[in-house]
């Protein structure tokens, strides 16, 4: 009887940590490509100010790991992303959100870590690069950290341009709680198996 009753508590603690576990973590090292076309504006006076407005985006499409099966989004409502970034937009803004055969990815950025701005690539082009950290959110996934770098180039002011974006998931270290579930549950199933060896 005790047998009986250990052998279901290790099969719920295992059971327990299946379940949990059905939305796992972005694949680290998965890429998401963006791009599309955008305005955007650099001043330097009284301070460095610079502003992204996007028109719209082209397409999004898929590069690696949890993203490869993602068919590339067409040009019309493709994705939607925030009207305007700046070097002084808040932390938890919603970069982009983009639906692709039921499958909903966006990314939800944390910070934004620098604007470089360097004048004359090409003669009378400028470039504009964001870079910065959020999470990544994909359907039946855990939300998962990652980074993001927009570049776009052109003359700045209200000529349309071009950008494009590559989001990239970070490793996620499992949680505690988790490692802690699936520890107890195999440490069930080895007492319990050490118990049936010496009844026999």
């Amino acid at each position: 009887m005790n047998g009986k009753v250990l052998t279901a508590v290790a099969l719920a603690g295992a059971f327990g940590f299946t379940t949990a576990a059905q939305a796992v973590p972005i694949v680290a090292g998965s890429t998401l490509s963006l791009n599309g076309n955008d305005t955007y504006t650099a001043t330097n006076t009284p301070t460095p100010s610079f502003t992204i407005t996007f028109t719209g985006a082209a397409n999004v499409g898929s590069a690696s790991g949890s993203f490869t099966n993602l068919t590339p989004l067409p040009a019309t409502g493709a994705a939607t992303m925030i009207a305007s970034l700046s070097n002084t937009t808040p932390a938890g803004f919603t970069l982009y959100s983009a639906t692709v055969g039921g499958v909903t990815t966006n990314l939800v950025a944390g910070a934004i870590s620098s604007f470089s701005f360097v004048p004359n690539v090409n003669p009378a082009l400028d470039n504009l690069d964001v870079k910065g950290t959020g999470t990544l959110n994909l359907t039946n996934f855990d939300p998962t950290p990652g980074a993001f770098d927009i570049t776009t180039q052109g003359p700045p002011g209200t000529i349309t341009v071009t950008f494009s974006s590559t989001s990239v998931a970070n490793a996620v270290v499992p949680e505690p709680a988790s490692l802690t579930l699936l520890g107890s549950a195999l440490v069930g199933l080895g007492w319990l198996a050490r118990r049936r060896r010496k009844s026999a």
